[in-house]
């Protein structure tokens, strides 16, 4: 996860996509993520986050994080106390991250 991603400050809910390649098991690297998430979890702006692993290779997920706004993500990432959780990520896996702009949304609940 970092700080320095692209776009306005502001403009309505964000989604935070990361995507993981594994240098260890995924059982140490969902350990790692887990303490990651909690961390998050607290963060005023977070609204929660879905972990995906790849069917067929195992060593890939994806984390899909959805923010109030783009200013709550950023604050979070900002802070000190997040630098020990992204460099505990860093040393178990390499990772791509982009930050979007929610624009249409569905949740599958029958109306």
């Amino acid at each position: 996860m970092s700080a320095a991603q692209p776009g306005p400050a502001s403009g309505g809910p964000a989604t935070f996509v990361n995507s993981f390649t594994l240098r260890t098991s995924p059982e140490e690297f969902e350990d790692v993520f887990a303490r990651t998430a909690r961390f998050m979890e607290h963060q005023p702006g977070f609204l929660g986050y879905t972990l995906v692993r790849h069917l067929e290779q195992p060593h890939s997920y994806v984390n899909i994080a959805r923010w109030t706004d783009v200013a709550a993500f950023r604050a979070a990432v900002g802070q000190a106390a997040f630098r020990p959780h992204a460099e505990a990520l860093r040393a178990i896996s390499t990772s791509s991250s982009e930050l979007y702009l929610e624009r249409r949304s569905a949740d599958g609940e029958a109306r």
